[in-house]
């Protein structure tokens, strides 16, 4: 599809999809480290039957509340991506653990009636998605919130091996798992992109501020320049390296698109 195509495309979705106000990410996942679980997310978003809000409702809920949202999911104990098991979506391989959204951290795994998406992932990749979440709570917890609205956005989309992120046609490649099934989806609504002052590209369904600021953790392998504020914090009794950064500016789809290739 051109760009004409899909800048068309993308207003005409924008007429008849109400808006909602604008605001910073409280957590931008670095994709070029969790490819597998931002493609999972991008489809969850954009591409699924229903579709899930990229804000969510994190409750702070208990680890038995938990449990049984990831056995809504799909994602339970023993579930199709673990070694030996099968079901929809199985992969094996490196593909053992089972990625879900909404989080089970959040109230929207449970409205409306459930529905959430589910792909097998490599485990390394739930926990570097598990890890920005605890950071993310951490942050609500000592500001004193025993519950928040949890907006997300997608950091590098353009990685290799994300799809659906970078507006990839909404074709199931056979590993999206919702209501226990591979299921189709014909709409195709299209994601922004935002530049950043990190020179992180953003990816989001939601609008943004712009400018705005907002805290996110640094990438394994992110040099941070000396203009930026980093720090490290203690979570779970883990260190963790995050940073300051600025949501500069919407990005035209075809800029967003050669600094994708760019990073290749």
């Amino acid at each position: 599809m051109s760009y004409k195509a899909l800048l068309f495309a993308g207003l005409a979705w924008m007429a008849t999809t109400p808006q909602v106000a604008a605001s910073p990410p409280d957590v931008a996942f670095d994709c070029k480290s969790m490819p597998e679980v931002c493609t999972n997310m991008c489809w969850a978003v954009r591409c699924a039957s229903p579709t899930f809000p990229q804000t969510l409702n994190w409750d702070n809920p208990s680890e038995d509340i938990k449990k049984e949202r990831r056995k809504s999911a799909g994602c339970q104990k023993g579930n199709k991506c673990n070694k030996g098991k099968k079901g929809p979506g199985h992969r094996g391989g490196v593909y053992t653990s089972c990625d879900e959204y909404p989080f089970a951290s959040t109230s929207d795994s449970v409205f409306p009636n459930g529905h959430q998406v589910s792909r097998c992932v490599p485990p390394i990749e739930n926990s570097r998605q598990g890890n920005a979440l605890k950071n993310t709570y951490a942050r609500f917890k000592k500001q004193g919130f025993k519950s928040h609205s949890l907006q997300i956005a997608f950091g590098n989309p353009g990685s290799p091996g994300v799809n659906y992120c970078n507006n990839q046609p909404c074709k199931n490649d056979g590993f999206e798992v919702q209501d226990g099934m591979i299921k189709k989806r014909a709409e195709e609504p299209l994601f922004k992109f935002y530049k950043t002052s990190s020179g992180m590209v953003l990816g989001s369904l939601t609008a943004i501020d712009t400018p705005s600021n907002f805290t996110r953790e640094v990438g394994e392998e992110e040099q941070v320049a000396a203009q930026f504020e980093a720090w490290r914090e203690t979570v779970d009794g883990e260190e963790v390296h995050v940073m300051s950064d600025v949501v500069l500016e919407e990005m035209p789809f075809d800029e967003a698109m050669k600094s994708f290739n760019q990073g290749e």
